[in-house]
């Protein structure tokens, strides 16, 4: 009895079995004819021959539980009709997979597409959450719209004929490395890759000719980029918010303007070299890249956006202006409380609203207009200006002595370079009523007075870091005395943050 009891339920078993995996033959517009009632038992589909959109609408509609799908063997004809069938869509190209056919399959995890297939529909896998296999055939050129967005696992490498990525094409998909540099591709969608939370490098192709706004953006573990010299169109915020980026390689590229918010919250990104060929650096194309510290720009840019380096909060000198820039917008410093210096060009014109705000470190300017640069509103809000030194061309002193806002400097003499030079070796600031007092030389003595002359603290060994507690002290302003292990002096005027 237990014997013929086994051998029954290995006889439904095996009938299970037969009715979830289905191969067949057809021709154009007969699949539904093929698979009739087992439609919904069906998990495992293999087709040959010939098939249409009506035979894609059909898979669509009722083979939704599909958890593997080979198509190696057929072909896609085309097909016009008045009926309408996948997205209200009459006529249908051969040798393109239709949009949306296999749109949310959630069981899906391994397709085998047509070899000939030359294209694949918009949103034609989107949410196809457990997909992981694609193979693409030998002619894959134009992957659509939102074709895999949201394949949470998909992780198979994209074809070498791949040409054309539209918008959406890849976003939220699992890849960790993408090597497309032996592929034809020449455009990237918007968005195409972004969210892709665990991509960690992407290496492009010289065929590269655009890549869409946002492409690569909120990819969190992306840590280096090189965009190669064939790229000509660069979107807005292509890498925004790649966090853990650390390198991006971009001067190769042939562009007249840095996209705004390129690197926007890029807080890993250290140093920046831009494209030779840019006149224009786009609105925060450095938003709150809160580690740089280095950037190099061309002799030919003219104009600085808005926000352009807002938030870069390391920047200890702005030395890094080109001679011929010419206008500089709004905000584009605000917020660089390490910022100790900068050197404005004597090309510089104007300054918009707000551009040094909240420098609270500044303590030099060196301003080689002759002509004092029109300024917008509150261009220097809370730098200490009283305690910030100007210098300007010798003729123009009583020009910038006599011009709103310029006038509130301690003004000096460009000529006068001792007065004017700032001390780099030194880098001073406050973190919570902590004065801290960091040189890349060593220091021997350190001392803190008020403008009174009340010391406040004294130290006396060699060290390159001091801490200073001076929450005691109600005062604003205070002087710091340090001598350095080779002998020489370093008197600074340090102001508290507001």
């Amino acid at each position: 009895m237990k014997q013929l009891l086994s051998i029954i339920l290995l006889l439904f078993t095996g009938h299970s079995l037969l009715a979830n995996s289905y191969t067949c033959y057809t021709q154009a517009g007969k699949l539904q004819t093929h698979v009739g009632t087992r439609a919904g038992a069906i998990t495992q589909l293999r087709v040959s021959g010939t098939l249409d959109a009506r035979d894609f609408a059909y898979i669509s509609d009722s083979l939704f539980q599909l958890v593997e799908i080979d198509l190696e063997g057929c072909s896609i004809a085309a097909f016009e009709s008045r009926d309408t069938y996948l997205g209200n869509q009459s006529r249908f190209e051969a040798n393109r997979l239709p949009a949306n056919v296999f749109a949310g399959f959630q069981n899906l995890t391994t397709v085998k597409l047509p070899r000939q297939t030359q294209a694949i529909g918009e949103a034609a896998f989107a949410g196809c959450t457990a997909l992981t296999t694609v193979e693409w055939g030998d002619r894959l050129q134009t992957i659509g719209d939102l074709a895999f967005a949201g394949c949470t696992a998909l992780v198979t490498p994209l074809p070498a004929t791949l040409k054309t990525i539209g918008e959406y094409g890849f976003s939220q998909c699992a890849y960790t490395h993408l090597d497309l540099e032996e592929t034809a591709l020449q455009s990237i969608g918007a968005q195409a890759f972004s969210n892709c939370t665990r991509l960690t490098e992407a290496n492009l192709p010289a065929t590269l000719q655009t890549l869409g706004n946002r492409g690569f953006a909120g990819c969190t573990a992306l840590t280096t980029i090189t965009l190669p010299g064939s790229l000509r169109q660069l979107g807005e915020g292509s890498f925004a918010y790649c966090t853990s980026m650390t390198h991006a390689e971009i001067a190769d590229c042939q562009l007249d303007t840095l996209p705004p918010y390129l690197f926007d919250h890029c807080t890993a990104l250290t140093a920046i070299q831009v494209p030779r060929t840019v006149t224009h650096l786009g609105e925060g194309a450095f938003y709150y890249c809160t580690a740089l510290t280095d950037c190099t720009l061309p002799e030919r840019v003219q104009t600085i956006g808005d926000y352009t380096f807002a938030g870069c909060s390391r920047m200890i000198r702005l030395d890094f202006l080109p001679e011929g820039l010419e206008q500089i917008g709004r905000w584009p410093f605000y917020g660089m409380r390490q910022l100790y210096s900068a050197e404005l060009p004597s090309t510089v014109a104007y300054i918009g609203d707000h551009a040094f705000d909240g420098c609270t470190r500044l303590a030099v300017i060196r301003s080689h207009p002759t002509l004092p640069p029109s300024l917008g509103e509150a261009v220097f809000q809370e730098v200490p200006q009283a305690n910030c030194l100007l210098g300007v061309p010798d003729e123009s002193i009583e020009l910038y002595r006599g011009t709103p806002q310029w006038q509130e400097f301690e003004i000096r003499l460009l000529s006068n370079k001792e007065e004017l030079t700032a001390d780099n070796r030194l880098n001073v600031h406050f973190e919570q009523g902590n004065l801290i007092v960091q040189s890349e030389a060593p220091m021997r003595h350190i001392a803190l007075y008020t403008p009174d002359g009340q010391l406040i603290y004294r130290e006396t060994g060699e060290t390159t870091e001091c801490t200073i507690d001076t929450r005691s002290h109600a005062g604003q302003i205070f002087i710091l005395s340090v001598q350095m292990v080779s002998g020489e002096y370093r008197h600074l005027k340090v102001g508290r943050n507001r």
